[in-house]
């Protein structure tokens, strides 16, 4: 079920195609089945017919005038009956005809082909074809419909007036026709076999259109979250491949106005820290001097607090604009979630909000100053978020050739509208923040091959998780 899922649904362009293509060949297969057996049967009829006609008026134009006269009296001397049945013998071809024999208006059998026949008695059968029998002319002939007898075979009646009451009629083998019929469920096999191999088509036709496409989607997400290390797909061709390269150009260019503003980010930070620190060594040296003099040091305390609030946002900025390069060795995750549990220790104790690190012995192959930056980032939003009371809980699991570190609260939650935006640089929903802590943390975590993501919020709590790539 999950692999036609995957087949089927996973793309709605894929399913578009498949579906058009299925379509469009079966209507293809399913009228060319039917037209082809309408055909075969149409021309068999057709030669059937031809064929009774010339053999219904071959017998009749072999009867002798003197013997067409004895029909009218109704009982045949056993001369004329002999002189009919000689003549239906020498004319009979192999098995094909059934029956020949001669009757009146009445529809009563005066002659037969088959010596054991019982004469004079109506032959009910010919009622069915009354209408095309009565209109026929003397020395004309007409063939019936073919006409499926109680023992399933196939038959075809031919007429031939010879006089104005009396008829020839011959009963036509249509053996044929049974292998006609045959062949419509033959051409259905065929439908259904062409159905099958249009679908696997539809799926080889939909995977060689919507995968490049695919990969172009995936090439372009990267570039949108800024993933410029993301390669080329290089398996496209064609309008594809014009597409891919113009979104390469456009990755370069996004990469190059990228590191331009970081730069410019950069050099903005360190021309506002400098003169920056030339102010709180002279604000701290004037509060000595205060203090000295046993003055009043609360405005110069105020400023220092401006100054330290200053030089911290800096600090994000220039964390933001040019990560440390990570330099990944093995971290014992159990002293890490140690080291968090006491850098927030006093902050939780005052909220009575718990932290609760799972106990494991695993190693993870991460930057320690990087997974402490991004934990400590991530637990202290969680502490903002929670209620007094409330929980927070770090967990690891690792399976499937990746790990992941999980940070679980019971706070607010985020709302809808702020998730999509929470990792965007400057993005904040607190009256204080600078709204890089996540960005910074993301950008730690690509530095080490990991993701970070927010997999669920709600108004019982989030729960963002650090995917380690192995």
């Amino acid at each position: 079920m999950n692999l036609v899922k995957k087949i089927f649904f996973a793309s709605r362009l894929r399913t578009n195609i498949i579906v058009t293509f299925s379509v469009v060949s079966i209507i293809i297969v399913v009228v060319t089945a039917r037209v082809s057996y309408l055909f075969i049967k149409e021309l068999y009829l057709d030669q059937l017919k031809d064929q009774v006609n010339l053999y219904v008026k071959t017998v009749g134009l072999q009867i002798e005038d003197r013997y067409l006269k004895t029909l009218p009296l109704g009982v045949l001397s056993p001369g004329a009956l002999f002189y009919f049945q000689d003549l239906f013998e020498k004319n009979s071809r192999d098995n094909s005809v059934q029956e020949v024999f001669i009757f009146d208006f009445n529809f009563k059998l005066l002659v037969h082909s088959d010596t054991g026949k019982t004469l004079n008695m109506l032959e009910p059968s010919l009622y069915l074809n009354k209408s095309e029998i009565d209109a026929l002319d003397i020395c004309s002939s007409i063939t019936s419909l073919p006409f499926k007898s109680k023992t399933g075979n196939w038959y075809m009646w031919g007429f031939y007036k010879l006089t104005d009451n009396h008829w020839l009629a011959v009963r036509e083998n249509a053996l044929r026709l049974k292998k006609v019929e045959l062949f419509a469920m033959y051409f259905w096999y065929i439908g259904i076999g062409g159905v099958i191999l249009t679908i696997f088509a539809g799926l080889f036709v939909a995977k060689k259109i919507v995968d490049p496409i695919n990969q172009l989607v995936w090439f372009s997400k990267q570039i949108g979250s800024r993933n410029f290390n993301e390669i080329k797909p290089d398996k496209v061709t064609g309008e594809l491949k014009i597409l891919a390269d113009a979104m390469e150009l456009m990755k370069n260019n996004l990469m190059k106005h990228h590191k331009e503003k970081e730069e410019m980010l950069a050099r903005i930070a360190h021309e506002i820290r400098n003169p920056l620190g030339g102010i709180e060594l002279l604000a701290n040296l004037t509060k000595e001097d205060l203090l000295k003099e046993k003055k009043n040091t609360n405005y110069i305390d105020g400023i220092l607090k401006e100054i330290s609030g200053l030089k911290e946002l800096i600090t994000s900025y220039l964390d933001y604009s040019k990560p440390a390069h990570a330099n990944p060795h093995l971290c014992n995750l159990s002293s890490t979630f140690s080291e968090i549990q006491n850098i927030f220790a006093k902050n939780s104790t005052d909220k009575q909000i718990t932290i609760n690190c799972v106990q494991t012995s695993d190693n993870i192959l991460f930057d320690p100053s990087h997974l402490r930056n991004i934990l400590v980032n991530l637990v202290s939003n969680s502490l903002d978020a929670t209620s007094y009371g409330g929980k927070i809980t770090i967990d690891f699991i690792s399976q499937n050739g990746h790990s992941e570190i999980i940070i679980n609260d019971t706070g607010n939650g985020i709302s809808k509208e702020a998730e999509s935006k929470i990792f965007e640089p400057f993005f904040t929903t607190k009256k204080q923040g600078t709204g890089l802590g996540l960005a910074i943390s993301k950008k730690l975590c690509e530095e080490n091959n990991a993701e970070l993501f927010l997999r669920e919020s709600s108004s019982m709590g989030s729960t963002f998780i650090i995917k380690i790539n192995s």
